[in-house]
């Protein structure tokens, strides 16, 4: 598994996951990145705050995602290939990855300017489930932009996407 698309993909599930939250854009009723989450999961997973928080806004932000896509054939930030969900789960056990984006997810204008660095040339403008490649495409890091791209979208016109990947049209 290339590192770089891993790492790129745990960024991406931090700020996104972060930024769908309810206290910021709303996409989906969790609050794991809360000030208050924190004196609440630091007592029970003081060595892996960082992995139950993100855990969590996954599985928050994929039920929201199956919700409108659906389950089968198809795979988006937040429900991927096993071996990419291993691969992001090993790299956010690493302390310099979460530090390095961790200052990122203090405030919505600060992770949407996180966001915009990872963002590709042009920006989709479409709204709600949004595909953007078949399942090869998952391994492209121009596809990660154009996802990127989308969610940058979504937030800023305060319009939920949900892009993904799928052989089936």
């Amino acid at each position: 598994m290339d590192a770089e698309l891993v790492e790129r993909l745990a960024k991406l599930r931090l700020i996104i996951g972060y930024l769908g939250e309810r206290e910021q854009f709303g996409w989906w009723q969790s609050s794991f990145f809360t000030q208050g989450s924190n004196a609440f999961l630091s007592p029970l997973f003081s060595r892996t705050q960082t992995l139950a928080q993100c855990n969590g806004v996954t599985h928050a932000a994929a039920l929201v995602h199956d919700e409108r896509i659906g389950i089968g054939h198809v795979y988006h930030l937040f429900r991927l290939p096993e071996e990419i969900e291993q691969g992001i789960h090993r790299s956010l056990q690493e302390p310099a990855l979460y530090q390095s984006v961790q200052k990122n997810i203090t405030k919505s204008e600060t992770a949407l300017d996180s966001l915009r660095k990872l963002v590709g040339s042009q920006l989709p403008i479409e709204i709600g489930p949004i595909r953007v490649g078949n399942i090869v495409a998952l391994r492209d890091l121009n596809s990660w932009q154009k996802v990127a791209g989308a969610y940058l979208y979504g937030f800023e016109n305060k319009t939920v996407v949900c892009p993904y990947f799928s052989d089936v049209l």
